[in-house]
């Protein structure tokens, strides 16, 4: 759809949803956030941009024992970027960002439409981080949705089972590399366990991945292929937190590894200095290779983070990776403000050049190097 629809489509979005509100039924909010990154890495990069997502929730009234309710949002953004070694930049993009509805009793729920779905343990470096794409540094922990119908069901020992079919998704989510053949179902399930101190669960994933037409370099074989996922998790409360998030996948195509195997082991405890002190550590073992528990590419990563409120409504935060297959560090604070409605981030990064973790972004990476960034976000 052309940029102009788009925003027309959104602005028309919050224009009707603002007229439609009535009593408990419909409730409209939304958030809007502007920033400016400030890039040394090489010479000087600047960005300077706009996001605004509006977003409606629907609630029926309560018939019996039984709810629907709803989210339908949308993410809107223009940035204008100068590089210094590139031409100036200009983005410009609208899409749905949530589109569901949920059917819930007692003990189930069923949603469906573009929604989120995550799960596990781990925070920072997650190996079950299958269908979204969530960054711990981001103030606003942004993530596009998936097309999905999830049902859930809670038993009375606290263990749950989950249950989805996603279609129709053509963007890669994930760590996924390829995407998935756009019109062919992918099926799941989860089972969480309690168990003394904690929890324990099980997930699988089914996927029919497909190679886009301009992949390089050209593929030879068959460019449709099936990949199957397993995954586990547990978390126990000893005093500190403690957990183990791990996953599997198994590929069939002669031109990749046929197995990735990821594994994080973690823990957080909260230290009584000031406010309290909040300090997580996790590290991850990544693999691909060609049998399964062995040597291949392997790289391993190391998330340190810590935060302390130093006031009601100040807060102070750092999160430092390391990769120890490259040597490479990745930095990051920010100095945040909140107040009723408006949030104020003071971000300062510094990281290796070239990115190996967390770099999502289509568009110039301007977290690549070392910089600031001021970010302001109003809640409605």
């Amino acid at each position: 759809m052309p940029y102009k629809l788009k925003f027309s489509a959104i602005i028309a979005f919050s224009l009707l949803t603002l007229q439609g509100i009535h009593g408990q039924l419909l409730d409209f909010n939304g958030q809007v956030a502007g920033w400016m990154t400030a890039n040394y890495s090489g010479g000087f990069g600047f960005q300077t941009g706009l996001r605004y997502i509006p977003q409606l929730l629907l609630k029926v009234p309560e018939s019996g024992k039984y709810t629907i309710d709803g989210e339908f949002s949308a993410d809107s953004y223009l940035s204008y970027s100068i590089l210094q070694d590139t031409d100036n930049s200009f983005d410009l993009d609208a899409r749905l960002y949530r589109f569901w509805l949920r059917f819930s009793g007692d003990r189930f729920e069923v949603r469906a439409g573009l929604q989120k779905i995550n799960f596990g343990s781990a925070s920072m470096l997650r190996p079950l981080m299958w269908f979204d794409r969530i960054d711990p540094r981001d103030p606003l922990q942004l993530t596009r949705g998936v097309y999905a119908i999830q049902g859930k069901y809670y038993f009375e020992n606290n263990a749950n089972i989950w249950l989805w079919i996603l279609y129709g998704n053509k963007s890669i989510k994930g760590w996924e590399l390829i995407p998935s053949r756009r019109w062919r179902p992918e099926l799941g399930g989860r089972i969480q366990l309690p168990v003394p101190k904690g929890e324990l669960a099980f997930s699988y994933h089914n996927r029919e991945a497909e190679f886009p037409d301009d992949w390089q370099p050209p593929v030879t074989e068959s460019s449709r292929f099936p990949e199957n996922r397993f995954g586990f998790d547990l978390k126990l409360d000893l005093g500190p937190g403690i957990w183990v998030e791990g996953s599997v996948t198994h590929q069939k195509q002669d031109e990749i590894p046929p197995f990735t195997t990821a594994i994080t082991i973690g823990a957080d405890y909260t230290i009584g200095i000031g406010n309290g002190l909040n300090i997580t550590a996790e590290h991850m073992f990544f693999s691909s290779s060609e049998e399964l528990f062995r040597s291949g590419e392997d790289l391993s990563f190391t998330g340190i983070s810590a935060g302390i409120p130093l006031s009601i409504i100040t807060r102070v935060s750092a999160i430092v990776f390391y990769d120890w297959k490259n040597n490479g560090f990745y930095r990051f604070t920010n100095l945040s403000f909140t107040f009723d409605k408006i949030a104020v981030n003071m971000i300062g990064f510094w990281n290796p050049e070239t990115f190996r973790i967390f770099n999502y972004d289509s568009g110039p990476n301007m977290f690549a190097g070392a910089g600031g960034q001021v970010m302001v976000v109003y809640n409605y």
